[in-house]
């Protein structure tokens, strides 16, 4: 086992200037699988749940107002106040870059070392562990490259900034940005391994739905597969996995229906990411849905309208005045990759290959089905079938921004697509994030500048 691996069941600090490099606290070095699964487990914990979803969402256009009065603490929203306005620099609150790079470097640890396990005790295949540190890794580069790198396009992501990779463990390597393209080549290459390495096709229970199996592992690339806009893939591997989940029906859902953006649902796939809701910390009652995406659920027949909130204030004599709505979810709910998803991919990716464009409007119109109430489904059919390819893209874009609301896709969704003008108005002021503009790729936070220099490179 080599000396760069003394890891840590125990402690793992990492210097607040470089989260790229290691000084760990407590040295301990595992023999057994077990304490492997506890070494990875923690890298699950370390990735930023909730953080990334929750301001990605301010960038987008999905929240319309940012209500400074609704935080405990009015100069706690000053920060985010240059997030939400596209003011990056040492203002803005920095999003959880190094938290990314810990839950990295814990599936580093259990990918260089497990092989060397002296003691198989952990109850499951050694290969299990280790393709679930391939994915995890895997999924933490992804979530890096798509707020810090240039968004992936075929013709330049050769020469197209992207991230510093983290592929091993070396306190003495300089860490440079490389090329989006030898990032999605890295993702897909950890993807194949974790493949070839999971043998568990589906998480037992919600209680573990956190952890990668077999079906997360091929969602997720799905998913990686449409942003490279490798349609054939996408849509193969998508509809591939379709068959293995039931949608709910939200027209017979009931206090007791596990909902799809909760881990217990039975579209969960993945379930590690927390969707933005009411509870979470500082932001509690201060975002409000944008008009024009509130404007895209059907108020009178799609079922996903009810799971809003009205967000209000209130006069001298305490009489609510609306604001607007907001989400009504719970600070318990995990979601990361969902059925929905799948058949959203397969859709999209679908609409740009002429042999599967039926097949794509009937994925869309399968998901809506479970979505709107039934006596509107028959004008949405002869809606669908009417549309040509780039209708129906556009048709699958709104689509998303229903199902996925304030669930961190808006921004990525954005950044892969039209990049279009967004403006909003903040404490009386307009701001304007241009079509193609260069603030939909994030700047290296300052603090990791400071720590690591080669970032600029």
């Amino acid at each position: 086992m080599r000396k760069s691996a003394y890891i840590l069941l125990a402690a793992v600090g990492m210097t607040a200037c470089n989260y790229l490099e290691i000084e760990p606290v407590g040295q301990v070095i595992p023999h057994k699988t077990s304490e492997f699964r506890a070494l990875l487990t923690t890298g699950y914990y370390a990735y930023p749940f909730g953080e990334a979803q929750v301001y990605t969402c301010l960038l987008s256009d999905e929240v319309g107002m940012l209500d400074a009065s609704a935080f405990w603490n009015a100069s706690d929203a000053v920060p985010l106040g240059y997030n939400y306005t596209w003011q990056y620099g040492s203002q803005m609150r920095e999003y959880p870059y190094q938290y990314f790079y810990q839950s990295i470097f814990y599936a580093n640890a259990v990918i260089e070392n497990i092989r060397d396990a002296d003691v198989h005790d952990a109850g499951e295949p050694l290969e299990q562990i280790l393709g679930e540190a391939y994915a995890l890794r895997a999924y933490n580069h992804f979530q890096l490259v798509n707020l810090y790198g240039r968004p992936y396009n075929p013709d330049t992501a050769g020469t197209d900034r992207g991230i510093a990779l983290s592929e091993h463990i070396d306190i003495e390597q300089k860490y440079r940005p490389t090329n989006v393209a030898a990032v999605y080549e890295c993702i897909l290459g950890d993807i194949a391994e974790a493949e070839q390495l999971i043998s568990l096709e589906k998480q037992p229970d919600e209680t573990r739905n956190y952890r990668f199996s077999l079906n997360a592992v091929r969602a997720f690339k799905a998913r990686v597969l449409l942003y490279m806009q490798q349609w054939q893939q996408a849509y193969d591997t998508a509809a591939a996995l379709i068959p293995e989940y039931a949608l709910t029906d939200l027209n017979t859902a009931t206090e007791e229906t596990a909902l799809p953006w909760q881990a217990a649902s039975s579209e969960t796939i993945l379930a590690m990411d927390r969707p933005f809701s009411g509870s979470n910390g500082d932001l509690k009652g201060a975002c409000i849905i944008a008009e024009p995406i509130l404007n895209l659920f059907d108020e009178t027949n799609d079922c996903r309208r009810s799971y809003l909130k009205e967000i209000n204030t209130y006069d001298d004599s305490w009489n609510p005045i609306l604001l607007g709505y907001g989400v009504n979810r719970s600070s318990s709910d995990r979601s990361s990759i969902r059925a929905a998803e799948l058949y959203l991919i397969a859709a999209e990716a679908g609409s740009y290959l002429p042999a599967e464009l039926a097949a794509a409007r009937r994925y869309l119109l399968d998901l809506q089905a479970k979505r709107l109430k039934p006596e509107a489904l028959e004008a949405q059919q002869s809606k669908i079938e009417a549309m040509d390819a780039a209708q129906l893209r556009a048709e699958i874009a709104d689509e998303r921004a229903r199902e996925f609301l304030l669930e961190g896709h808006r921004w990525p969704d954005l950044r892969r697509t039209t990049r279009p003008a967004i403006t909003k108005t903040y404490d009386g002021s307009s701001y304007t994030l241009n079509a193609n503009d260069s603030r939909y790729t994030l700047p290296f936070p300052q603090s990791a500048i400071a720590g690591n220099p080669d970032l600029n490179d």
